[in-house]
């Protein structure tokens, strides 16, 4: 049998319209055995998977984030509104509305953009 000096392993996935490229060279002047290769392989696939699988999270979070956009500025709408009317007139709903949003707004104060501990993967 041949001694294998040399081997390249990609992997392509598809996803919704994405696509993801792993490619690992393999290069030994002692030679590669196919366990190598194949694990190699693996190592190929399991990356590809993990970008799969970050998109997918990142597709979902940017999803969830318009919807709550589009919902804080209704809510935004609603609260002005409210707030035109004079406080002893405002129902139970409306004051757990006016409340919802000067919660949001103070919890926006405290908000350092670090979120992107929930994109990196541990080796």
């Amino acid at each position: 049998m041949a001694t294998i000096k040399s081997a390249s392993v990609k992997v392509m996935l598809s996803y919704n319209y994405n696509h993801f490229e792993a490619c690992l060279n393999l290069e030994n002047d002692d030679g590669l055995t196919m366990h190598e290769v194949d694990e190699a392989r693996k190592q190929c696939q399991r990356l590809c998977d993990k970008a799969l699988v970050q998109y997918q999270k990142s597709k979902n979070h940017e999803a969830n984030r318009a919807r709550n956009e589009m919902e804080k500025r209704s809510l935004e709408r609603e609260v002005t509104e409210i707030r035109a009317k004079d406080k002893s007139l405002w129902s139970v709903t409306d004051k757990a509305k006016v409340k919802a949003l000067e919660d949001h707004n103070w919890d926006l104060r405290w908000d350092y953009n670090d979120d992107d501990d929930d994109y990196r993967w541990s080796n």
